[in-house]
């Protein structure tokens, strides 16, 4: 547990930072959304935003069973997890009467925190409905990647989440 409350501490210092920075907003003038997500792995989601295109996302999560991340090596119970994407938008592929839906895609990395850790990296994809008039946004993302540390294999997380702007 001592784990999942530094993982949070560290959201409400990014929280503070990006509220001091004078980074990009979206169109509701805001630059920080915080939320959740539910996949694999499930959490707590935030998303900074950078500029009009670009925009760094994480994840806090824990996975009680011990699986994500993990393959086969060293299934001993629950795991942190701790991912960031840094994205890029791409708003003119899909066009909708209200709000904007861009396709995001980046690169990211992620570690899964236990006894037994794990240290990966992945490519995210995904589409992210930004509502016109409210502070919120709906994504869904995959994210296929490779396991580096303690072995080498292949991992895929994927997740649906939204998020509130202030």
């Amino acid at each position: 547990m001592k784990k999942l409350f530094l993982g949070i501490a560290v959201l409400g210092l990014l929280a503070g930072i990006s509220s001091a920075a004078d980074i990009g907003t979206t169109d509701n003038g805001s630059n920080f959304g915080v939320g959740f997500v539910l996949g694999d792995p499930s959490g707590i989601s935030a998303k900074i935003t950078t500029s009009e295109i670009n925009s760094i996302n994480l994840i806090l999560g824990y996975d009680e069973s011990g699986e994500f991340g993990n393959g086969d090596c060293c299934n001993d119970g629950g795991r942190l997890y701790l991912g960031g994407d840094y994205v890029w938008y791409n708003y003119n592929l899909i066009h909708v009467a209200e709000g904007r839906l861009p396709i995001y895609y980046g690169p990211g990395v992620w570690a899964s925190l236990a006894d037994h850790s794990s240290l990966g990296v992945r490519v995210v994809l995904g589409m992210e409905y930004q509502f016109a008039n409210a502070p919120f946004d709906i994504f869904l993302e995959i994210g296929p990647g490779i396991r580096i540390i303690p072995n080498t294999d292949g991992d895929v997380s994927a997740g649906l989440g939204t998020r509130f702007f202030f």
